[in-house]
């Protein structure tokens, strides 16, 4: 699957196939790559209540995170050693259902410690929406992260042919067109593994 150049982003762009917006800067897109900007909201994962997280009973309902805002411009975020937050990016995407995505951490912030993602790195066929970061300090000091800084890089490849089942098109897009962030919505073991047993038993 080649990945695509610069020039390959800025003729999507231009033609509408792909939408990320706003672009603040014609040098965030370069070499093979987009610059994304971190959004002036997190997510910081608190201590949690309970003896554990369990999707099989946990509902809906359950917080474990404790958001925190600020305004553009403003003093930013700090990451402590040991922290884990969850926070979307400025801009929105949307791509097409022939293209993938993958997320990248950028080298200066990983020289510090920071990680922008635990596993979810991919961008699936047809997603759009604001793409989450899960940003974790691994380093031995607090960082301060600001709005609007470039915190990601996002590379975008072709795939074989045009998917099947695009994010676009399924029944079960927990994160499409998100706004905001959106903490863990996988309720698999609660609901469709559950009625699948039921309908077999």
């Amino acid at each position: 699957m080649p990945v695509l150049s610069d020039g390959d982003i800025m003729d999507l762009l231009k033609s509408k196939k792909l939408i990320i917006h706003p672009i603040l800067s014609s040098s965030q897109i370069q070499g093979a790559k987009i610059d994304l900007r971190l959004s002036n909201v997190i997510y910081l994962i608190k201590h949690f209540e309970q003896p554990y997280y369990d999707p099989k009973t946990m509902g809906v309902e359950v917080e474990y995170g404790e958001q925190r805002q600020v305004s553009f411009g403003e003093r930013g975020f700090i990451l402590q050693p040991g922290d884990f937050a969850i926070a979307p990016l400025f801009e929105r995407v949307k791509l097409p259902s022939n293209i993938i995505g993958r997320i990248d951490g950028r080298s200066s912030l990983g020289r510090l410690g920071i990680i922008v993602h635990a596993t979810a790195g991919g961008i699936d066929p047809g997603y759009s929406g604001q793409i989450t970061c899960e940003l974790s300090n691994l380093g031995k000091i607090p960082v301060t992260l600001y709005p609007l800084s470039r915190i990601a890089a996002l590379t975008l490849e072709t795939i074989s042919s045009t998917s099947l089942n695009p994010y676009e098109t399924r029944s079960e897009r927990k994160y499409k067109d998100q706004l905001y962030t959106l903490l863990s919505q996988d309720y698999e073991f609660k609901y469709k593994i559950l009625d699948a047993v039921a309908e077999n038993l």
